[in-house]
């Protein structure tokens, strides 16, 4: 990851895992607070979709790493890409879902 250190792996793998409780704990506790209920199914799609984005990241910063800077970038763009756009769109569909209006 860092070549030639020895403390800053430890601290980039550290705080990647503190960033991901804390999106995935804040996403649910926003949910929460702002009411919408989506069910457990989508909920999974949506942290399923997170996880394999952050290990799309790492696999390209661990490219970067051994010396394949170039590499790393590709990959984090040609895969990250469609994992942001299908994200945003699990996002659209399931949480800021348009809601009846009109009452009969």
């Amino acid at each position: 990851m860092f070549p030639g250190t020895t403390i800053l792996n430890y601290l980039f793998w550290m705080a990647m895992g503190a960033m991901q409780v804390t999106i995935v704990l804040g996403a649910r506790a926003w949910l929460e607070d702002t009411g919408r209920k989506v069910p457990w199914w989508q909920m999974v799609l949506m942290y399923g979709c997170f996880l394999s984005f952050t290990a799309v990241v790492a696999g390209g910063f661990t490219l970067a790493g051994e010396f394949e800077s170039r590499a790393g970038w590709y990959f984090i763009g040609f895969l990250g890409v469609p994992h942001i756009i299908a994200g945003a769109g699990m996002l659209k569909l399931f949480v800021f879902k348009k809601t009846d209006m009109i009452e009969s």
